[in-house]
């Protein structure tokens, strides 16, 4: 193994966590001097959104508490709004250079449509669906001599709630859909993405103001889907796995290997391997043509620059076809570049053939024991 690549990459790790630390602070100060600022003038805010729920006037404030609790909780609404589109920058910023072409272009969409969407939704929640609600609840529960009058505090309960479900949807989304692009959910690897979901859904059960009582745990359920569903949208990886495990080989010199079997499928021109026909385990990764998509070329120099690879090798050809930078990349990096030349053998087409081809491939290789 290249011992100077395992300590660079070994290196990147706290560079990468301390950049994730400073999103995260930059952030809170956001957050904290939205709300330093919101104090100053959300009282009349609210005091004039109370007022534009019913022209008829009628609603009050009963609790001695509730003012407290609806201006505290519309400093924590509008402090987030006002922080989310920071958020959103500081993490495109932190991620992009980690991200693929179609990858960046995904994440810069939802983040703009996001950006655009939340807002005006927030709008038309608290200043045109909870004002008919009121007015029309007023209509429909009129009696004869009776005045009715509604708690503002519980109408203002019934918006928040709406609003910290929508924040919190586009947040889990977020951390979950790129999760998803660093690979992080994949191969089994699946403990990140529940842990989320179950932040998630436990949030909204815990948190959902007293209006959303007996409809918690179906809003937590339906906020989980659509999260899970959002986040699935992510463009698959170029070379199949994002992130995949590279176990470690010996080769019959004793030399120990990680290798790359790269299924190599030519533009169509080469057939297809299962990886059940292989008794060792050697990472496999799905390419339409490696020699000409500069994306899988992309996604093949990062794999190798992270995980150290030391030899790979092509089912089609025997590497020749690839472009010279990317040849010169590989030996930079020592990973000796070999293949299966399939394509040149006529018995290609004979699935036996292909299957007796990569077990005498895979059978130089001897799996390393775990310590």
């Amino acid at each position: 193994m290249d011992q100077s690549n395992f300590v660079n990459n070994e290196s990147l790790v706290p560079k990468h966590f301390s950049e994730l630390h400073t999103v995260f602070r930059r952030t809170s100060f956001v957050f904290l001097l939205s709300t330093l600022i919101s104090t100053i003038w959300l009282e009349n805010l609210i005091f004039d959104w109370v007022l534009s729920q019913s022209t008829s006037s009628k609603i009050s404030v009963y609790g001695p508490y509730d003012w407290i609790e609806m201006r505290l909780l519309s400093i924590i609404i509008l402090s987030s709004l006002i922080t989310l589109p920071f958020f959103s920058i500081y993490f495109r910023s932190f991620a992009i250079p980690g991200l693929l072409p179609k990858e960046r272009l995904w994440l810069d969409f939802y983040l703009f449509l996001n950006a655009v969407l939340l807002p005006i939704i927030l709008y038309l929640v608290w200043f045109i669906l909870i004002p008919n609600y009121t007015e029309t609840s007023l209509q429909l529960d009129s009696i004869s001599g009776v005045n009715p009058r509604y708690d503002a505090s519980e109408i203002f309960s019934l918006a928040s709630g709406i609003s910290w479900v929508l924040i919190l949807t586009f947040s889990s989304t977020l951390f979950l859909s790129i999760s998803r692009l660093f690979g992080l959910v994949e191969e089994g690897r699946s403990r990140f993405r529940n842990r989320i979901l179950a932040i998630t859904g436990g949030l909204l059960i815990l948190t959902l103001p007293e209006p959303f009582e007996g409809l918690r745990i179906l809003i937590a359920i339906v906020v989980v889907a659509v999260v899970e569903y959002i986040s699935r949208t992510v463009p698959n990886g170029p070379l199949g796995l994002r992130n995949p495990i590279f176990p470690e080989s010996i080769n019959k010199d004793g030399h120990r290997k990680k290798v790359l079997l790269m299924n190599c499928s030519c533009e169509g021109a080469c057939p297809s391997f299962d990886k059940s026909w292989i008794n060792q385990n050697i990472s496999i990764l799905e390419a339409n043509a490696l020699c000409l998509n500069d994306t899988e070329q992309l996604a093949l120099r990062d794999l190798i620059s992270r995980n150290s690879i030391n030899q790979l090798t092509i089912a089609g050809c025997n590497g020749s076809p690839l472009p010279l930078d990317l040849r010169n990349f590989l030996s930079t990096h020592k990973t000796f570049l070999d293949g299966l030349n399939w394509l040149d053998q006529q018995n290609v087409d004979d699935i036996n053939w292909r299957k007796t081809s990569l077990q005498a491939y895979s059978s130089q290789f001897n799996q390393v024991e775990s310590e």
